[in-house]
């Protein structure tokens, strides 16, 4: 179990892990945290829409992961409003490791619930902290997180785990779906060219919290707008105008681990990709 884990803040809609149940941490400030913090703390944000049958064979792999590094973590779980026993199963699995719950009353699409996770995991963090985003559906290999943390320490804001990297691989994707994404890229990478990126799309991320604190003021808490897939390509143009130092690091996606169908709409999420693009060319 976590020691001093910082505290969520507590709504109506979270659960919250047994380890933030602290009452004192609440009225701790960011210096006296640093004081007591001899580790740095990450979050890992999870995005999930009908994840039952994928979370419980995820939060122990990022759990043995992260008990491998030398920082201390928690994970939060964000339902989007799920149909299936999402919200029981993260409960069932807070017995046992350090996970917490924030659901929607409404489903709000990706770019709903990536925002999400991106405002509730911030509460409590100090700005060297850092959060981790990846998909639910167990195709992200958690241990990879271990080599994005150093690259936040070494003075990167955001570290994006990549598909266009030497090294990463794609197992078990469609064809015309890698064709796709491997388009997408080079796409994004002629329009915008942000320094350091390849891969504009994967939700694999880590984030340290203070770029993440800076965005929430310059966009006034605004961060996605897009409702779809198209928000993860969003959410990084967003912080390139804002000059973050982006690295990346090559990604093995395995979507032959997948547990369920994919949630993603083809050809709607072409056409709002593409309607994104030339609103943040242009805007």
């Amino acid at each position: 179990m976590i020691d001093n884990a910082p505290k969520f803040l507590v709504t109506q809609q979270a659960t919250l892990p047994k380890t933030h149940l602290r009452e004192d941490s609440l009225h701790e400030s960011r210096s006296s945290q640093k004081q007591i913090r001899s580790k740095r703390f990450v979050r890992v944000a999870l995005p999930a829409y009908n994840e039952a049958a994928a979370l419980p064979l995820l939060i122990p792999r990022i759990a043995q992961a992260l008990n491998e590094a030398p920082v201390r973590y928690d994970i939060l779980v964000v339902n989007d409003c799920s149909l299936d026993d999402t919200a029981a199963v993260t409960d069932e699995l807070a017995k046992d490791y350090s996970v917490g719950l924030f659901s929607h009353a409404v489903n709000k699409g990706l770019g709903g619930a990536i925002s999400s996770c991106i405002t509730q995991a911030i509460d409590g963090l100090l700005d060297d902290d850092i959060i981790v985003t990846m998909d639910a559906d167990n195709s992200h290999p958690p241990q990879l997180i271990n080599r994005m943390i150093p690259m936040i320490g070494e003075g990167r804001d955001i570290v994006i785990a990549s598909r266009y990297r030497d090294g990463s691989q794609v197992v078990g994707l469609v064809w015309y779906r890698e064709y796709l994404s491997i388009l997408s890229s080079w796409l994004m990478r002629f329009v915008f060219g942000i320094p350091g990126v390849r891969d504009y799309t994967c939700g694999f991320r880590a984030y340290r919290v203070g770029m993440i604190r800076e965005a929430l003021k310059k966009y006034d808490g605004a961060l996605v707008k897009e409702s779809g897939f198209a928000a993860m390509a969003e959410l990084l143009l967003n912080f390139g105008k804002l000059n973050a130092v982006i690295g990346e690091v090559p990604l093995v996606l395995r979507y032959d681990q997948k547990e369920g169908v994919s949630k993603m709409k083809l050809l709607q999420t072409i056409r709002r990709s593409i309607a994104m693009i030339i609103r943040h060319r242009f805007s």
